[in-house]
């Protein structure tokens, strides 16, 4: 019987934060854990909640610097020792990014002959520009980039969650194979509210239209085009609640609004979810946002930005609609209006729903993952 494929799953986040990279990770360990002999290298936020069965080496992280939500993980003797032992163990490092353990992994990865295969959750550099004062951003995103380029073309493998990035990433000088794995949605866990009134009074809000976001609550996000926009809106009609953390200073202004609810960052957001009559993603940069489609899989009419694979799959009046990103006046004259027609938003709500079942699976995507890992681990040992 040949011995299952060591994994290493290396990211810059993990619990008590649950974006959507986490997300992914739990749903892959999920079901590749009987296939591979999985292990993490994760930024140590709260050791009190790991996975079970999953050996997990904690990474120092500081406490000083940190990019959006993310704190970095300290550049020390301790971490590097860390890195290199989980690395050695390894048949192959699936890399998570966007930040320090991730291109550390890839470093050491290389230096000891591992396969590396990096998914692509979001832009570093991107990243870097939203959350960091304009002359640095200025100065130092270039480099970033930069910097980003030569580690992803230290990879065996990227992999993409939708293919017209692929474009992109090559004219950046990214010579890497590139393959895609979408995302999916575990749509037995996000599925839509039976009784609305009900969701929303089990997770205390108040009986009005709830206007609701997932993520980071930061500057890439554009949350605060969305907060200017609910500011416009009738505060006896409307409630908003933002399911997740963020920067403090940001956070702050959402929690002086008396007609909000800031959750913080929780492990059961399809409960929020349900309470909500409306999604929003105002986000500036996203790759396949998570969170969107999980709000679809609920049946929730959404109202996003167009960026990245959210303009293919989110369909102009089918099931959901568009707004320009700089426009909170705009942003709130769409909700205002979608929340007057139950006709379109019926309609929006089947088609969202169908939208995820139909073409969002987490079995084609990660059976896809699967295959590709056994390949590469069949090559490496024909060398």
């Amino acid at each position: 019987m040949n011995p299952k494929l060591k994994v290493l799953i290396a990211a810059d986040t993990f619990y008590p934060k649950v974006d959507g990279t986490l997300r992914f990770m739990e749903e892959f360990i999920k079901r590749t854990k009987n296939i591979f002999e999985l292990s993490l290298l994760v930024p140590d936020f709260d050791h009190k909640k790991t996975i079970k069965g999953i050996k997990t080496t904690f990474l120092e992280t500081s406490k000083i610097f940190q990019l959006s939500t993310y704190h970095a993980v300290k550049f020390s003797f301790k971490n590097t020792k860390k890195i290199k032992k989980a690395v050695k163990e390894a048949d192959l490092v699936f890399v998570q990014g966007p930040a320090v353990a991730s291109f550390l992994s890839i470093h050491y990865a290389k230096k000891y002959h591992k396969k590396i295969v990096f998914y692509t959750h979001m832009f570093s550099w991107k990243l870097f520009e939203k959350n960091t004062p304009l002359v640095i951003s200025w100065l130092f995103s270039g480099l970033v980039k930069k910097i980003v380029i030569r580690f992803l073309n230290k990879c065996d493998l990227v992999l993409l969650p939708y293919k017209e990035i692929r474009g992109g990433l090559r004219h950046l000088g990214i010579k890497t194979n590139m393959d895609v794995a979408k995302l999916g949605i575990d749509i037995d866990r996000f599925y839509p509210s039976k009784n609305k009134n009900t969701s929303k009074k089990k997770m205390k809000l108040p009986p009005k239209i709830i206007v609701g976001y997932v993520g980071r609550i930061s500057s890439e996000k554009n949350t605060i085009v969305l907060l200017k926009a609910f500011k416009k809106l009738d505060p006896q009609k409307y409630h908003l609640l933002m399911v997740g953390d963020g920067r403090p200073e940001i956070v702050k202004k959402f929690k002086e609004v008396k007609n909000c609810t800031v959750t913080g960052f929780v492990d059961n957001v399809e409960a929020y979810l349900r309470a909500m009559d409306i999604f929003v993603m105002p986000s500036l940069t996203e790759t396949t946002s998570l969170a969107t489609l999980e709000a679809m899989s609920c049946g929730i009419p959404v109202i996003v930005t167009k960026v990245g694979f959210m303009k293919e799959y989110v369909v102009k009046d089918r099931n959901g609609i568009f707004f320009p990103r700089a426009s909170p006046t705009l942003l709130a004259l769409k909700i205002d209006k979608l929340a007057n027609d139950s006709k379109t938003m019926d309609k929006f709500s089947r088609n969202a729903r169908k939208t995820v079942a139909y073409s969002f699976s987490w079995e084609r995507s990660i059976n896809k993952m699967k295959r590709i890992f056994l390949n590469l681990s069949h090559t490496q040992k024909s060398r």
